[in-house]
C-alpha cells in the first residue's frame, strides 16, 4: 500500500474517560467571542472606541449516529429529554481516530445537553439501519491536536 493513501478517520464519543459511541458525522461545531463596543472619552476631549469580550453565548453541535447504539449515551438523552430531570449538562469528548482507532485530535465541550433529537426515517425495500440526529447546546469548546 502507498504512503500516499488517503487517510480514514472517525469521531467518537468519549462520555467520563470511555469512547461510548462511534458516530456517522458531526457538523455545525462553531466557537465565537462576543465583542461589546465600549465608548469614552480621552483627556483631550476626543471620542475613543475600544471593545471588551462579552460572555460566550450557548452554541450547537450536531451529531449523527445510528439507531440506538450506545445504551450509555442514548440513557443520557432520555435523561436529559424529562422536563423534571436536573443535573442533566454533561461534559462531552469528540475523540478523532485514524484508521488504526489511534487519538489524533480531541474536542472537549463543556455543559452540554441535548435541545433536538430526529429518529430514523424508515424507507420501504430498503435495508439498513436508520440513522438519528442529535443537536447538543454546549457552553464552550476546546480543542487539542494529539
Amino acid at each position: 500500500m502507498s504512503d500516499m493513501a488517503a487517510a480514514t478517520y472517525q469521531c467518537q464519543v468519549e462520555l467520563g474517560g470511555l469512547r461510548v459511541e462511534t458516530l456517522k458525522s458531526v457538523s455545525a461545531i462553531t466557537a465565537e467571542q462576543e465583542h461589546i463596543d465600549v465608548v469614552s472619552m480621552t483627556p483631550a476631549g476626543r471620542i475613543a472606541w475600544d471593545y471588551v469580550n462579552g460572555l460566550p453565548g450557548w452554541k450547537n453541535v450536531t451529531l449523527t449516529r445510528s439507531a440506538d447504539k450506545s445504551e450509555e449515551f442514548t440513557r443520557w438523552i432520555q435523561e436529559a429529554r424529562d422536563p423534571a430531570a436536573t443535573g442533566v449538562e454533561r461534559d462531552l469528548i469528540l475523540v478523532f481516530v485514524n484508521a488504526r482507532n489511534e487519538p489524533v485530535k480531541k474536542m472537549s465541550f463543556a455543559q452540554v445537553h441535548p435541545v433536538s433529537w430526529s429518529g430514523p426515517g424508515v424507507t420501504a425495500g430498503e435495508s439498513g439501519v436508520g440513522e438519528e440526529t442529535l443537536e447538543l447546546r454546549y457552553l464552550d469548546a476546546d480543542t487539542k491536536f494529539l
